[in-house]
């Protein structure tokens, strides 16, 4: 693929992920059933019941995890690609875009928790978590962040400097 079909290949990618966080943010990621009552949650909303349950270490880690890192990838990417087009410091872009590849590694952690969770808690009708629409949103979002930094290699950065593209 030629440098500038990977760019648009990439930047197309990363729009979608944007556009997938958004329902992945907003319907909830699991249904929780408790003695015959059902609640829907939120990653925002998962967030601050861990808070309230008195765990607020879990809640920053799934705060972070959940909510912050996607964001900060889908920016990161964007700021990089941009960069890749104007010639602009390669050495700072390929340390972060590095980064960001690094940290893709962990970002199917929350679909990982949830399908955990709805495996091992089926109590008949005591207890059931049940995963919800949010979390499939969820999942395309982080698997189109990681195919966007798979069609962009930091070796167009490089090239775009030299003259190369």
């Amino acid at each position: 693929m030629r440098p500038a079909r990977e760019r648009l290949t990439a930047w197309a990618l990363l729009i979608a992920a944007a556009l997938w966080l958004l329902p992945a943010n907003l319907l909830p990621i699991m249904a929780v059933t408790q003695a015959g009552r059902s609640h829907a949650s939120t990653i925002a909303g998962g967030v601050w019941q861990l808070f309230e349950a008195g765990m607020p270490g879990i809640a920053l880690i799934v705060f972070v995890a959940s909510l912050l890192v996607p964001i900060f990838k889908v920016l990161v990417l964007a700021v990089i690609y941009w960069r890749a087009e104007r010639e602009d410091n390669p050495l700072a872009s390929t340390r972060a875009y590095r980064l960001v590849y690094w940290i893709g590694r962990w970002s199917m952690l929350d679909v990982f928790v949830v399908a955990m969770l709805a495996a091992l808690v089926r109590f008949d009708r005591l207890a059931q978590v049940q995963p919800a629409p949010g979390i499939l949103a969820f999942a395309v979002a982080v698997v189109l962040t990681m195919l966007s930094a798979h069609a962009f290699t930091p070796r167009q950065l490089w090239k775009a400097e030299h003259g190369n593209s």
